[in-house]
């Protein structure tokens, strides 16, 4: 039990010097990035990433149906 209490300890007192090392290397303290990048720009094009959605799920289920057993329809 105390080795458990001990290793919590440990854990919180690492956790408290990575934001603390995180606070003092980073004195802005924001996490967004200012230069936009990638992502807004394929946020604005959603038909890019419909298109792309609509091609996996197809690809999907055509690679479902090839793993599917035929059926014989002589029964």
């Amino acid at each position: 039990m105390k080795k458990n209490w001990i290793l919590l300890a440990l854990v919180f007192v690492l956790l408290l010097l990575g934001w603390s090392l995180f606070r003092l290397l980073n004195p802005g303290g924001s996490l967004a990035i200012m230069d936009p990048g990638f992502r807004d720009w394929f946020w604005e094009r959603r038909a890019l990433d419909l298109a792309v959605q609509i091609v996996l799920v197809f690809a999907g289920a055509l690679g479902i149906a090839a793993i599917l057993p035929v059926e014989d329809e002589d029964d």
